[in-house]
């Protein structure tokens, strides 16, 4: 054999042993957690499924980490209805078969037709969705994802960190936006040490407002790290009496921790919540604007416009995620249990590809 033959198969088989270099081929199955019904957590399974192929318009990402997030749980209880039921992984229809999980990280496995602004092998995070029917969902090896909803992920940020950025990225940008924040701003964020609560104060921050933030005690580092400037501990008392004449709340704990923030706003100011509604008649009494969470309206941005809007802060330094804890696939039903217990501090992520998801 000549030395350029041997010289050339040797880099052949470099290739084929750097990480990442060439990926694996797209295998017919997957391991991924299927819901079946709603209960406790004994309805999570980890099973054997197909990969779907991407239709027009959608990509096929091969999953590094995914987020877990309350509306997984509330789905899985039945605290919250599910959508219209999906295959089995049987291939029969059941009344409440899904893969839970709404957001990943990872890099695009195939792409559909009219999809030209990703190829293979790119890093990516995505919010997936509900709008793709099927079995699919984050918590497997491989999903569906709307391209639209498809951004290149922050080089900054290690796999399982971008998987953070989706739902409370997403949430707390159009929150903030409907509340008509402005820099100078006096702003209180309820819940301020979970997910969507930090999320909220970082953007907040970036919009130059002023950040007071409802937490226990043990989370004021790293609230302070985040740049919320003043914690109020909600288990020393009222909150709401230590704190008034607030232009803006944002309330991300819902029932009687929002309508007690009422009291804490100037005349005027405004009041958005992302966790259910506070009765219009109670805005109206304390002469405050109430701004509402759920799907975007009518001249909003959308899901993919806001997600390129937090890439941008985070790629710029201005938001970051913080891993609370990991738990590997098959331990999905604990990393929910771990959050729905609350007191979580930033994210809970499934690692799902554990040589990939620390990696940039």
């Amino acid at each position: 054999m000549n030395r350029c033959k041997a010289f050339g198969i040797a880099l052949f088989l470099g290739a084929l042993a750097a990480p990442g270099a060439l990926p694996a081929a797209t295998p017919a199955q997957m391991r991924a957690i299927v819901q079946e019904g709603n209960g406790g957590p004994e309805v999570l399974q980890l099973r054997h499924v197909a990969v779907a192929e991407p239709a027009a318009g959608q990509v096929l990402i091969r999953v590094y980490a995914a987020a877990v997030n309350p509306v997984d749980w509330k789905l899985r209880t039945g605290y919250r209805p599910m959508s219209a039921p999906a295959p089995a992984p049987g291939g029969a229809a059941t009344d409440a078969a899904r893969i839970p999980g709404l957001d990943v990280a990872g890099v695009i496995e195939k792409v559909g037709s009219g999809v030209t602004q990703f190829r293979p092998g790119d890093a990516v995070f995505s919010m997936i969705g509900r709008g793709i029917t099927g079995l699919n969902g984050s918590y497997a090896q491989f999903a569906l994802a709307p391209a639209d909803n498809v951004v290149a992920k922050p080089k900054n940020l290690s796999f399982a960190e971008a998987a953070g950025l989706g739902t409370v990225g997403m949430t707390a940008a159009r929150i903030v936006a409907r509340v008509g924040l402005t820099s100078g701003q006096r702003v209180l964020v309820t819940g301020v040490a979970g997910g969507v609560g930090s999320a909220v104060a970082q953007i907040a921050r970036a919009r130059g407002a002023q950040v007071t933030g409802t937490a226990s005690a043990r989370h004021n580092a790293y609230l302070k790290s985040i740049g919320v400037e003043n914690v109020i501990d909600y288990t020393q008392g009222p909150f709401e009496e230590k704190i008034r004449d607030v232009d803006a709340v944002i309330d991300t704990v819902g029932g009687d921790t929002a309508t007690r923030s009422l009291q804490t706003l100037r005349r005027g100011g405004s009041f958005g919540t992302v966790a259910g509604r506070v009765d219009p008649a109670l805005c109206a009494a304390a002469g405050v604007n109430c701004a509402a969470g759920g799907p975007a309206g009518s001249g909003e941005p959308s899901e993919g416009e806001l997600l390129r809007q937090v890439a941008d802060l985070a790629a710029a330094g201005r938001f970051r995620v913080h891993v609370d804890r990991t738990f590997p696939l098959e331990r999905a039903a604990d990393a929910q249990e771990y959050n729905r217990a609350g007191h979580t501090e930033g994210k809970v992520i499934l690692i799902v590809d554990a040589a990939h998801a620390t990696g940039r």
